[in-house]
């Protein structure tokens, strides 16, 4: 921390002590990246194995790449219509009320009409049945005692707001209040599920707890049934929104303060944006006419190619093994009418046997015999975007989209073997049987369409990628490029401390993004990502590779966290605390991050601000009650000052928090 030759005057003699003593008692700093799918934990005590590598050609690479001009990007794909260019703005869903009343009524009995609203408990007499959602959809208060983690969770009515509340239970002592945050969005048709989302320090973040409308009852939230979950630390980005909300956009270019504009999925999420179809209509400009006598103005999916027509599908439905944003291009940049792979890369295994197991309905879809084999059959053949057949018709209705191509003659199963579906001789009973999901309490279609029971999946042998779209019109350091950045995500996706496979793929991610770089791309969030790779083993590298991607304005937001906090660790490491605060300040108001908070309190340590620190402190652990590391820190900070009921409460804190984890197996 402090040199030791620092001269302290006497009355500073106990301040000198703390210090000395703190630079004798290392604090190991987990080291948070947010990789390309989100929040990574790297942590000190796992460091990849080097790739042979020439220390002289890497950093010749590094030093010529920040002279090098960018490669241009891959053309987008033609469009007969009109809203697809970038420039062209949105209008909303009720300005295509005006002139679609019919459509747009039928659209709101579909889920996607319902896929996110705001809480509002002013509509809300408490329901008579305890188990039944309000008026507003929002359950009644309920209580989850969660085991695992030892915390119980609460949902509960005050004052006209709902709180989600969360306390320690474990161990010995009462109940330890860790939080209590106003839940101000209510994500989920309801059909399945539906999960909270609430706004701390005016950064969104998701709730641990979620209603489960099959149980029914309160849950924890898909994820977070584990002894060691994130509590209310989960980011909720514009990326996250972008399949449940209609408009949503990052505030100031944060990584989650985020602006919503138009709640839940609206008709210009499959048409397009709006703005040239209502000027056309509105002022009875021709322009938009086609020869075809087709609105070239809007995007019709039924004037599109099968492919075309599924993209709109698939944007939000395609769940792949892996998926990465084509270089410069984020899906948000998607339009209705476009191909889908100009703007993101979707992989699949390439094993066999792991792809008999994919959990995504496109993806399944794709993989069926059905499918490959004809040239009409889509989403559309059975779901209808515009509603839902009522309950009582869906089995009938699936049955007949099945008959429309196969004749029941050709069905290999005995009749009376048939009539023992529920109900009676259903197709999707043995060819696309309900299956149960990793998320709690929910079980789906499973959208491969096939004979289940002859088609068991064999165990995985590698956890290797190939891209599910034809990127063949992509150069190859871009295709490269977005393959190493996908085994990257497969490697947070696993757990970095999952054992030799994640090692594996982190070295082949290394491997792959120094080889784009050696063909000529010049891409910022390569640079950034390499940064994340190398900080551990070849922190210099790393740090050259940050301030080469920072230098470009239009860095996305993910690969600018990481080069921000590779630099300010770098930077606090070097006993340079105000170099490192410059960049904490910028990741401080891009995200809400403990990890950040607690560097930041490293940093004024060293500057020798306690009451700074302190407040650094009291806000790392106000994010994530659990980072010991700052309890520990801050519990000696309070003793030091003198403050020793606050100290003493942090180190029975500390001790129950330390206990249940290693009664849990984590250190």
């Amino acid at each position: 921390m402090l040199a030791d030759n620092v001269s302290v005057n006497p009355a500073a003699s106990a301040e000198c002590h703390f210090f000395m003593s703190i630079r004798k008692r290392t604090i190991c700093l987990t080291i948070a990246v947010v990789g390309v799918v989100g929040l990574g934990l790297i942590g000190t005590f796992w460091q990849p194995a080097p790739l042979p590598r020439d220390p002289d050609s890497q950093r010749r690479q590094t030093q010529d790449n920040t002279n090098t001009k960018p490669a241009p990007l891959t053309r987008l794909s033609k469009s007969d219509f009109l809203n697809t260019a970038a420039g062209v703005g949105h209008v909303g869903s009720q300005a295509c009320r005006e002139c679609h009343e019919d459509e747009w009524q039928s659209y709101q009995d579909s889920g996607m009409a319902h896929s996110m609203h705001r809480t509002d408990l002013a509509q809300d007499p408490a329901p008579q049945d305890p188990a039944a959602p309000s008026p507003a959809g929002i359950p009644s208060p309920g209580t989850v005692q969660h085991a695992a983690s030892g915390r119980r969770y609460q949902s509960l009515w005050r004052d006209g707001k709902l709180l989600h509340r969360e306390e320690l239970v474990a161990g010995d002592g009462p109940p330890v209040l860790l939080g209590e945050h106003e839940m101000q969005f209510v994500v989920g048709s309801g059909i399945h599920f539906t999960m909270y989302l609430g706004e701390i320090d005016g950064f969104l973040v998701e709730s641990p707890l979620t209603w489960y409308s099959g149980k029914p009852g309160w849950d924890m939230s898909p994820g977070y049934a584990v002894p060691f979950q994130l509590g209310f630390q989960r980011e909720i980005t514009a990326d996250c929104l972008f399949c449940h909300a209609g408009q949503a956009a990052a505030i100031d270019g944060s990584y989650h303060r985020i602006k919503v504009t138009e709640l839940a999925i609206g008709c210009e999420r499959c048409h397009g944006p709006g703005t040239l179809h209502v000027k056309r209509h509105s002022s009875n400009d021709p322009s938009g006419a086609g020869a075809e006598d087709f609105d070239h103005t809007i995007v019709n999916p039924a004037h599109l190619s099968r492919d075309r027509a599924e993209a709109i599908c698939h944007q939000c439905h395609l769940q792949s093994r892996s998926y990465i944003s084509a270089r410069g291009r984020s899906l948000a940049d998607f339009r209705p009418g476009l191909a889908l792979e100009d703007f993101q890369h979707y992989y699949r295994s390439s094993d066999p046997g792991e792809q008999m197991k994919v959990v995504g309905h496109t993806e399944q879809l794709l993989l069926s015999r059905c499918y490959t084999e004809s040239k009409t059959l889509s989403c559309m053949t059975c779901h209808n975007p515009h509603g839902r057949l009522p309950v009582s018709q869906r089995d009938a209705g699936h049955r007949q989209s099945c008959l429309n191509c196969h004749d029941t003659g050709t069905c290999k199963e005995a009749a009376p073997n048939r009539q023992q579906t529920k109900p009676p001789d259903n197709c999707l009973a043995c060819h696309m049987p309900t299956v149960q999901t990793s998320t709690l309490h929910v079980a789906v279609t499973h959208h491969r369409i096939g004979i289940h029971r002859d088609n068991a999946p064999t165990p995985s042998r590698t956890e290797d990628l190939e891209p599910i779209h034809d990127l063949s019109r992509f150069s190859h350091a871009d295709q490269v490029r977005s393959l190493g950045l996908a085994y990257l995500k497969r490697v947070f996706q696993l757990g970095i401390e999952s054992g030799p496979e994640s090692r594996r793929l982190w070295d082949h991610s290394l491997k792959l993004l120094l080889q784009s770089q050696r063909e000529g791309l010049n891409d910022p969030e390569v640079h950034a990502t390499l940064a994340q790779l190398l900080f551990q083993k070849e922190p210099d590298q790393a740090v050259s590779h940050a301030r080469i991607a920072l230098k470009q304005p239009k860095l996305s937001i993910e690969p600018r966290l990481n080069a921000l906090f590779a630099l300010s660790s770098h930077h606090q490491s070097r006993q340079q605390p105000e170099l490192a605060l410059g960049y904490l300040d910028e990741l401080i108001r891009l995200r809400r991050s403990a990890s950040d908070w607690e560097l930041r309190a490293l940093c004024l340590l060293q500057k020798r601000d306690l009451p700074a620190t302190i407040k650094a402190l009291e806000t790392a652990i106000g994010i994530n009650p659990e980072l010991l590391s700052a309890r520990d820190l801050l519990a000696r900070l309070y003793k030091n000052q003198q403050q020793f009921q606050r100290a003493d409460n942090q180190k029975k804190l500390l001790r129950r928090m330390a206990e249940r984890r290693r009664s849990r197996g984590r250190p």
